[in-house]
């Protein structure tokens, strides 16, 4: 394993180490239909904020344009989406398989933290 993914692994281990009971994911994607295309809603786990200075992106698996999640309201300091933030894929997807690369905060840190989740 590489040196940046054991930091990864290790950053996702303390998201996992802090919460009591079953480790909830960090970050989760949401499909909907978007007449021809599918939408996704990326949502941050509890008591986390997903950080809007580094946008999140998906790389599908199988190659393809990598997707970046935007939003259209921030917080006022710019630092952090205040909604879901979303994104269009082509075509119809029930679930989309690849690998999402974000920055999340907890809500009483000031530090963000880089998270990889494969799905």
């Amino acid at each position: 394993m590489s040196a940046v993914r054991s930091r990864v692994a290790a950053a996702g281990l303390v998201f996992a180490v802090g919460c009591a009971g079953p480790a909830e994911p960090p970050l989760r994607v949401t499909t909907s239909v978007a007449g021809e295309k599918t939408r996704l809603v990326l949502e941050a786990g509890s008591r986390l904020k997903i950080n809007a200075r580094l946008a999140p992106a998906l790389e599908l698996n199988g190659g393809g344009p990598v997707i970046r999640f935007s939003a259209r309201r921030l917080t006022p300091d710019s630092a952090y989406f205040a909604e879901p933030p979303v994104a269009l894929l082509g075509g119809r997807h029930a679930r989309v398989h690849g690998t999402l690369r974000a920055s999340v905060c907890r809500e009483d840190e000031a530090v963000c933290r880089s998270v990889t989740v494969r799905m």
